[in-house]
């Protein structure tokens, strides 16, 4: 089923003239996700690893759907794509289907054919969709981790456990700095610098080392907090003390049951886990709960707190006050008391 709130147009990218590389030696499923997944690394600038094995997928899943109808997935045409759509619109979920309509686009710019997801035909076939689909497909949002609730996630651990270490600093610096599961993972010990006020974090582009980023670059400052269990400076330090960490992934794997630590950087998913398993610890559906409620949780909680939007958009990247209001559903700024400021 298709679902709400995504662009109302196929993605479209620029042709690139002269090409970049030659059609595969073949169409057929295995070998266009071979070709694709095979491209030079200087025809992958500007996406990550994983967004082109994404794409490799993607396009064979096309080609194979071809091979079916008798078609030509590369070179294609406009027709060809929104039959694919129209084909597809009841299987897969417009997320999905966005990244497909990438791949083929992407494929047809890198041998210097003219993209067909810029077609009329497929431009009218995804408004079609969305249309029939969209206005009955609920979507999914999960709760906002807020300061309180924070504070109640990171209440039972104990300090001189490296994992329970992990996780806090984990869940407070990810708070704190308003960041998403995937900026979080790719973090590195040498991105966070200590300062007289705090931490200072430079922050990664969107998936940048995990796969589907922009590669783009922020800074965030987290201060001393005012409690011991939810302060990020002292989080942070007792991870990395007790981890021995100096280089390298900042948030790392650990063996069944956290009885060693590996080299390996956490991912975006075992972020997501990690939340979760600490809010079942509490008694909270751990379904409510995902790795982006910490960063949700930080806007709702500023909203409320009164911060100006300006602020909370420094700290999270934000690029507009519009694009906080997701965020800060149902985060009520509470009025002031006038008793609370007469001197009592």
């Amino acid at each position: 089923m298709i679902t709400p709130g995504e662009g109302q147009h196929p993605p479209d990218l620029v042709d690139l003239d002269p090409p970049l590389a030659d059609p595969p030696p073949a169409t057929d499923p295995v070998s266009v996700e071979a070709w694709l997944g095979a491209l030079p690394a200087a025809h992958r600038s500007g996406r990550a690893p994983a967004t082109w094995r994404a794409y490799a997928k993607d396009l064979a899943h096309f080609a194979g759907w071809c091979e079916t109808q008798g078609r030509d997935p590369l070179p294609t045409d406009g027709p060809t794509v929104a039959a694919y759509l129209e084909a597809h619109g009841e299987l897969l979920t417009l997320s999905t289907l966005r990244r497909r309509l990438a791949a083929i686009s992407v494929a047809h710019s890198l041998i210097g054919i003219t993209r067909p997801t810029a077609a009329d035909e497929v431009h009218a076939t995804w408004k079609r969709l969305r249309r029939r689909y969209g206005p009955t497909q609920q979507v999914r949002r999960v709760e906002a981790v807020l300061t309180r609730t924070l504070g109640d996630l990171v209440a039972p651990l104990q300090e001189d456990s490296v994992m329970d270490a992990r996780d806090r600093a984990l869940l407070v610096v990810g708070f704190a700095g308003a960041l998403r599961r995937s900026e979080l993972a790719a973090l590195d010990v040498e991105d966070v610098a200590g300062t007289p006020e705090g931490l200072r974090v430079t922050v990664r582009g969107r998936d940048d080392g995990q796969g589907t980023g922009d590669g783009g670059r922020r800074q965030v400052d987290l201060p001393w907090g005012e409690h011991r269990a939810t302060c990020p400076v002292r989080s942070w330090e007792t991870w990395t003390s007790l981890a021995g960490l100096t280089t390298g992934p900042a948030f790392r794997s650990m063996t069944k049951g956290g009885k060693s630590l590996k080299p390996r950087r956490m991912t975006g998913e075992a972020i997501a886990e990690v939340v979760k398993r600490r809010a079942a610890a509490i008694g909270m559906d751990p379904a409510t709960v995902a790795g982006h409620s910490l960063r949700s949780g930080f806007v709702a909680s500023a909203v409320r707190y009164g911060v100006p939007d300006r602020s909370i958009m420094r700290q999270s990247g934000h690029r507009s006050p519009a694009s906080l209001t997701a965020y800060a559903q149902g985060a009520v700024v509470p009025q002031e008391n006038p008793a609370s400021r007469v001197g009592l």
